[in-house]
């Protein structure tokens, strides 16, 4: 897992991303995955943790900061984007890191392994993976997320079209 210190324009880009790409993300009904369903703007809550989660097009990112973080960015290139906090103690919480193992499919089934990169400033740590897809692809994303100090994984799974946006 490769860890990077970003700026703060990148922290702000990538939260408000989360809350957005939160929202964009279709709804899953709970007999298809049992483990978690999305739900908007909300994190999901597995015990002391809630996993925060989305994907958006690699466009969204600016071509500089996709240029210092080795992002492959262009239309027919997509972002996952997770970050987990420990909510024991507080109802705010506190960023915790996290060993992260997960494939996207699409409508045939084909599975494509997500490699995670550890995104490091300040209190903040988020976890970052690309993937590449076709327009008006859906996608099944299955993230198992194993957050530090805790002897359990959890999986986060959801599903999301994606549309090249010509840029």
């Amino acid at each position: 897992m490769k860890i990077i210190n970003i700026t703060r324009s990148f922290l702000v880009l990538l939260a408000s991303l989360l809350v957005l790409g939160s929202a964009w993300a279709a709804a899953v009904p709970e007999a298809s995955f049992p483990e978690a369903k999305v739900l908007k703007n909300e994190p999901l809550r597995f015990g002391d943790y809630e996993v925060y989660f989305s994907a958006f097009n690699s466009t969204f990112i600016a071509p500089e900061i996709a240029r210092v973080y080795q992002l492959e960015r262009g239309p027919k290139y997509g972002l996952v984007n997770i970050a987990i906090r420990n909510v024991k103690d507080s109802e705010v919480g506190k960023a915790v890191t996290a060993q992260l193992d997960g494939q996207h499919k699409n409508l045939l089934q084909q599975s494509v392994p997500l490699t995670f990169q550890e995104v490091k400033e300040g209190s903040a740590i988020y976890y970052l993976a690309g993937f590449r897809f076709s327009n008006e692809e859906l996608l099944e994303f299955s993230i198992d997320v194993k957050p530090e100090g805790s002897d359990t994984s959890y999986r986060v799974k959801f599903r999301q079209k994606f549309y090249q946006d010509g840029k």
